[in-house]
């Protein structure tokens, strides 16, 4: 198929990285600029949690295979470098908590383009929307509209998105993807990571990025470059080299990704129409996973009221871990809302769960769920309140409510 990742935040990105083997993939964004960018998200595998460094200290580089060892370029959008199964090793420096990646299961290299760009480019069968429906602003409805996808996919998991996602775009089929993957986008001013390859003799493989040539205006591994010599950037890429050397890729600060799904899990939870449902996955087979609407939307009763207690606590992890009943009664409220029967959630269980994560998952959970739900605190917002509105009992949902608008006043 032929996808487009609507906004280039670390869902898209990370997505994009995830769907590029097999199928035609670009993330489109409205800041992408008239060449476009590229952007290497980093698939992340182990940790070291005995690590000690500090941001900036030097670590963060790690090797690729030369040549074209790590794979070919799939379709003209994106490619891969590294491999699968170990591409790339190196460290990478958390904020001094004692946490490290010490090895990158793959690097992908990733298209952002602008929607002239990607309207320019053919047909598209399916848009996968990473901002709610009712927040896309004129100009992107109608730049959507005018692709005309077959499908359209939001990763919103609000009550009532999947309905306002069909009534703004009537001629698509329309369904929910519940990612089952975690990602992150380094802040601006975060190191990034510098990728090296060997090689690069022009029309060779990039790091496993095949490439057309490299010479001015020609493809470089389905981005359109505006010189790619030595020295010069390419789509947001730092290049040093060129010719025998060693070549080193950095992407644009703010833009790096790294992201974590578990071994053979399907990438998105997919939920909607069943017709529409039973198309995307007989294209794009084990990348989805086919759920009743229940199973994705009823997981964020249970979490969300978690993570507004985080936000209230302005992120702290460790208090959120001494403070689990509020959200824990109002789980068990918002539970009970969609369900229609009372199933307890209890702070003990929740807190046995919260260090799970902390050592079962390849990342830094405490710091990443404080960065990233601080982001989407009004989506956390909205999905409260809707489960307040619509319930017999909703005192704990209330109090979380109040205490959220609190924290921004």
């Amino acid at each position: 198929m032929r996808v487009l990742f609507q906004g280039a935040g670390a869902i898209g990105i990370a997505a994009a990285a995830l769907f590029i083997d097999a199928h035609e993939v670009a993330v489109v964004s409205r800041t992408a600029g008239p060449n476009g960018r590229t952007a290497f998200p980093q698939r992340v595998s182990t940790f070291d949690p005995t690590y000690s460094g500090q941001v900036g200290v030097g670590h963060g580089s790690c090797r690729e295979r030369s040549g074209r060892a790590g794979g070919s370029n799939r379709g003209a959008t994106g490619g891969e470098t590294g491999g699968e199964n170990g591409g790339a090793e190196g460290s990478r420096a958390s904020a001094g908590n004692g946490w490290a990646v010490t090895r990158v299961a793959a690097t992908r290299r990733v298209t952002i383009t602008d929607w002239a760009a990607a309207a320019a480019d053919g047909s598209w069968d399916l848009i996968v929307l990473t901002t709610r429906p009712d927040e896309l602003d004129a100009e992107v409805i109608s730049a959507i509209r005018d692709i005309s996808p077959a499908f359209i996919a939001t990763t919103s998991q609000v009550e009532g998105d999947l309905d306002r996602a069909q009534a703004v775009f009537p001629g698509t089929q329309a369904v929910i993807f519940g990612p089952a993957f975690l990602s992150e986008r380094l802040d601006p001013g975060a190191p990034a990571e510098v990728v090296r390859a060997e090689g690069n003799r022009a029309g060779e493989g990039d790091g496993g990025v095949r490439t057309e040539g490299n010479r001015a205006g020609e493809g470089d591994g389905g981005v359109r470059t505006e010189g790619n010599r030595a020295g010069e950037a390419d789509g947001g890429v730092l290049t040093t080299g060129g010719l025998d050397g060693v070549v080193g890729r950095r992407a644009e600060p703010g833009h790096e990704v790294t992201f974590w799904v578990p071994a053979g899990a399907p990438r998105f939870f997919v939920a909607g129409p069943s017709t529409a449902v039973r198309a995307l996955v007989s294209r794009l087979g084990r990348l989805v996973l086919p759920v009743p609407m229940e199973a994705v939307l009823l997981p964020p009763t249970v979490f969300i009221p978690f993570v507004a207690e985080l936000s209230i606590r302005k992120g702290s992890w460790a208090e959120l871990k001494s403070h689990l009943d509020r959200p824990a009664k109002a789980a068990t409220e918002a539970v009970r809302n969609r369900l229609g029967v009372p199933v307890p959630v209890l702070g003990t269980a929740a807190h046995v769960v919260l260090e799970a994560l902390e050592r079962i998952v390849p990342i830094d959970v405490p710091n990443y769920a404080g960065r990233h739900f601080a982001r989407h605190v009004g989506q956390t917002r909205d999905m409260l309140a809707g489960w307040a509105e619509s319930a017999d009992s909703a005192h704990a949902l209330r109090e979380l409510i109040a205490a959220l608008d609190a924290r921004d006043d």
